[in-house]
């Protein structure tokens, strides 16, 4: 079993958004409790503050995925969330995207079975970007059909 996980201080999310993102927030509550009437304003400021930061958490959520190869099964699953995980067996007839558009963009991965269209991206925050030669070659060591964007020059 193999496993490609880096750590959470490690990820873009945390360098780029995660940490400046909060340092904003403190600062927006310390700010606004000086000057305004809580007693008055508490619901409609509780919206305006809950609102985004339920959405931006949110999408740190879904962007914490790691990568492990087992013996008989290829397994993502969440960091944050370790029950929310996904399992897809070596043999299964699968079609596997690695997309990466560069920058502090996450790389994400797209598993398709059968003749579906459609599949879930699972964004790998997780994995360092000079781990996905390796997960690459080990996907297609396993016979699965790996198709790579944005990755030409690892």
């Amino acid at each position: 079993m193999k496993t490609f996980r880096n750590s959470f201080w490690s990820g873009r999310w945390v360098q780029s958004i995660f940490i400046p993102w909060t340092v904003v927030n403190i600062l927006c509550v310390l700010i606004v409790m000086n000057n305004v009437d809580f007693t008055k304003l508490f619901p409609w400021y509780g919206l305006i503050m809950l609102l985004p930061n339920l959405l931006f958490y949110g999408i740190v959520f879904l962007s914490e995925f790691y990568i492990i190869f087992s013996n008989d099964a290829l397994i993502l699953k969440n960091a944050i969330c370790p029950f929310w995980r996904k399992k897809f067996f070596y043999q299964d007839p699968v079609k596997i995207k690695i997309i990466y558009l560069s920058g502090y963009t996450i790389p994400y991965m797209q598993i398709m079975r059968g003749t579906r269209k459609l599949a879930w991206r699972y964004y790998l925050d997780r994995v360092r970007l000079k781990d996905f030669p390796e997960v690459i070659d080990l996907l297609r060591a396993k016979g699965m059909q790996v198709d790579v964007e944005g990755m030409e020059y690892f």
